[in-house]
């Protein structure tokens, strides 16, 4: 039977609890509970995206050229126009940014708010009425959803360029089209966006337009 010492000591034996917190060796990994391994370096995995990766990957990917109060977009054929402040450049070239032994390009794109403005030029041996009528038909060919709605109007820019403009529309989308024609070299604008796009880009729009201009230097 023992010693009473003896007895007390199987006793305490008998009754041990390791409690919730203790781990049997087989379910060991490196001194740690696999059973929380996993969670835990998806915490840690996670922290790394956020912290480190995520980082990384937004200062790879470039910054869209944004506009400021001022900025002249500059078109081949001697064709500018002053853009508003807080439209993306997509594609285009600031007056005197023009890229060495290539002259400036015959298209521009800038985009706000889901609208699209796109200026193109070319030579055209007709007034800008027939421009507007050849852009139409093009649209047409093209099988393009967006029409002319409307007729034709007259428009001057604040540089004294005359050209016509029109209302240019597709199914939940609205916009306008306008074509000049100055001294051979066509312009044709087309601002596209969502059908209840806001009165700010409107008006961005329309102050576009009017700051066409033809300076009468060829931009190769």
């Amino acid at each position: 039977m023992g010693t009473p010492a003896q007895a007390e000591a199987v006793s305490s034996a008998e009754v041990f609890d390791p409690g919730d917190r203790w781990v049997p060796v087989d379910r060991r990994w490196w001194g740690m509970d696999r059973r929380t391994l996993l969670p835990a370096l998806i915490v840690l995995a996670l922290a790394f995206l956020q912290g480190v990766v995520l980082p990384r990957i937004d200062d790879a990917i470039p910054v869209t050229n944004v506009t400021t109060a001022g900025d002249v977009i500059a078109l081949k054929g001697g064709f500018t126009f002053t853009a508003d402040a807080g439209w993306s450049l997509e594609q285009g070239e600031l007056v005197g940014d023009e890229p060495s032994g290539q002259g400036y390009p015959d298209s521009a794109v800038l985009t706000r708010g889901g609208t699209q403005f796109t200026v193109r030029t070319g030579t055209f041996a007709g007034d800008s009425a027939a421009l507007l009528d050849q852009i139409e038909q093009t649209q047409r060919r093209l099988g393009s959803a967006l029409t002319a709605t409307g007729d034709p109007v007259a428009v001057t820019t604040l540089s004294g360029e005359s050209g016509v403009m029109t209302r240019y529309a597709a199914p939940q989308m609205d916009g306008v089209l306008a074509a000049f024609v100055v001294d051979g070299t066509g312009a044709e604008i087309i601002a596209v966006g969502p059908e209840q796009v806001g009165q700010d880009i409107l008006t961005d729009v329309g102050a576009m337009i009017a700051t066409l201009a033809h300076t009468g230097k060829a931009s190769s």
